[in-house]
This record gives structure tokens, sequence and C-alpha cells, in this order.
């Protein structure tokens, strides 16, 4: 619905002429449908998805959108007589949703949200994308996503989170004049498209349309298995250094013992070869049990570690930041 109604043009069908009634060699593609038609297509989207959210919802007297499609369809009618339709349909479907579920209320704020993110910012218009990333916003969109992270497909709050934070930290590096301003040059059109890009991948995630790991590649994979064995290495070192008091502890003890056996203890005794034994003995046992703590930590660690790796390779693989800004330039300002 904000897409329709952020719609540049939302003109009638195109009236046409005689000798116009040439069937075209195939059937159009989207890119060469009129802009009448990619509306109403448009529209018929939202009534699809409109349909579901009742079903799912139970919701017998959810609206549909045939207002919209029939002043659409009436000539000479203006931009806003569609948009005002619109706006009353979006009133409509938020109050019956608000009445109906908490979780979905909270997934049509946040659905809204991330349309405003993608679809306002224009070209040019540095300080409308900087507004969209602003912390107050970002903090209320993170925290939608923590209350729905339950109820969402797995993985999908955590990417989006992520993909989030990684357009905040883009725009904060972008060159700035000294009063801090973004050169509207930089917000050109490939920015644009980059943030319309990210908003069907938020989509596609958060309605279960794509499962997260369907962006992963072989390579992606196999770069998450080493840094989970970094992490798990780095896990180990930490527990031999916050042990290490006990083990250098333990280790003079029986330095001690096995000094003192083979200073003091007559000759030919039996005595010294007991003490190193048991001396060995007690290495064995102390280093089994650390073994088998240090063993148990990262069994348990595991699939903690693992599903963070995946996370993060995913959160890689959906970003979808500009990459026509290069680093030197960054750093020129």
């Amino acid at each position: 619905m904000a897409e329709l109604y952020d719609s540049g043009e939302l003109p009638g069908p195109l009236q046409r002429r005689e000798g116009d009634g040439e069937l075209p060699s195939h059937l159009p593609g989207f890119g060469e449908m009129s802009e009448y038609e990619k509306v109403c297509a448009l529209a018929a989207h939202v009534g699809a998805d409109l349909a579901s959210l009742g079903q799912a919802l139970g919701l017998e007297s959810m609206p549909s959108v045939a207002p919209v499609l029939e002043v659409l369809g009436e000539p000479g009618h203006s931009r806003d007589d569609v948009r005002e339709i619109v706006l009353n349909l979006y009133i409509r479907v938020r109050d019956l949703v608000a009445g109906s579920n908490v979780s979905a209320t909270l997934g049509f704020r946040l659905g809204r949200m991330l349309a405003d993110t993608v679809l306002l910012p224009a070209e040019g218009q540095p300080k409308i994308l900087e507004e969209r990333f602003e912390d107050y916003r970002l903090a209320t969109a993170v925290g939608w996503l923590d209350d729905l992270e339950a109820r969402l497909p797995a993985r999908s709050a955590a990417v989006v989170r992520a993909t989030l934070n990684d357009w905040k930290q883009w725009i904060a590096r972008l060159p700035r004049s000294p009063r801090g301003a973004i050169s509207p040059a930089r917000v050109d059109l490939a920015v644009i498209r980059a943030l319309r890009q990210q908003g069907d991948v938020w989509r596609r995630l958060l309605t279960g349309e794509q499962r997260p790991e369907q962006l992963l590649d072989r390579q992606a994979y196999i770069g998450a298995a080493a840094e989970m064995l970094a992490a798990a290495w780095h896990i180990g070192l930490h527990y031999l250094w916050k042990w290490s008091w006990s083990i250098l502890l333990a280790g003079g003890v029986v330095s001690t013992a096995v000094w003192a056996a083979l200073t003091y203890a007559p000759g030919g005794t039996n005595r010294v070869a007991t003490v190193v034994l048991s001396a060995a003995g007690f290495f064995g046992i102390s280093w089994l049990g650390i073994r088998a703590t240090l063993g148990r930590a990262l069994r348990q660690a595991e699939s903690a570690l693992w599903d963070a790796e995946v996370t993060a390779a995913i959160a890689k693989a959906a970003a979808k930041t500009p990459k026509n800004i290069k680093p030197s330039e960054l750093a020129a300002g």
C-alpha cells in the first residue's frame, strides 16, 4: 500500500484511437506495460496480500482494493483522487488489524516503517535518506524486530537488524561538507536503486517468500565454518587462561613433590618411582578433567557459534549497500 500511495504517477487507461487495436506480437512483460497497467498490477498484488492477511487473522470483513481499481479506471482522475482511496483503505486495514492481534499490529507497523525507509528517499535528496536511518527510528525498528523474532522466519529478524545497521554505517561514512551536509550528488540513482533492492530483500525474508539460507553459496558456508573454528579456538584459549593459575599451582605442587622425592629419597628405594608415577597419573587425570570440561563447554557452544556465524554470513549476503563509492573517495572527503 505504501508503494501504491507513494507512486509518482497514478494515471488512468490510455485512450485508444481507431486503428490502435492491433495485437502485440508477443505477450508484454512488466517493462512493456503502461503506467496504468503497472499500477493496476500493484493494486491487485495489494488485494491478494489483504486476502491472505484476512484469512490468516480470521477477519471476514477485510476490505478489498476494488475502490482503488474503480477510481483508477475513471477518466480524468487526479493522483490525489487515487491516493485518498488508498489512504482510506490503509486506515481501515490498520484499525482492523489493531483490533485483532497484537503481533500482527507490530508487524503492520514494522512493514510500514521499512516501506517508508526504502520508498521515501529520492535521488539528490540526502537529508531524507539520513532521516530514514536516524538512531531513534532504527531503535524502534530493532525493538519491533526483537518482539516479533519468535514469530518471524528463523534468522530473518537478525538479518534485517544487521542490514539496517550496515546502511546506517554506510551513510555515516559518506563524505560531508564542513557544515556536515552530504552532497546531493552522492545520493544518485544507483543508491536509490540499491535501497529499493534492500527493501525487496527485507520483504522476502520477513514474509517467508525466501529462506535466509538461500542467500548463501558454498563459499559462504566455508567462511562461516572457518569463523566458527576460530571462535572455538578463542574459547579454548580463554578457558585455559582463566584456569592458568590453578594449572600452574598444581604443576608447581607436583614438581616440588618430585624434586623432594628425588633429592631426599634413599638410594635404590622404590619411593622415587612411586612419586614419579603418582605425579604422572595426577597430570593425566588433571588433563582428562580439563579436556572433558573444555570439550563439554565447546559442545554446548557449538550450536550457538554455528548459528551466529551463519546468520552473520546471511546478513553479509543480504546487504545491498551501494558499491559505487570507493574507500579512497570516502577518505578524501
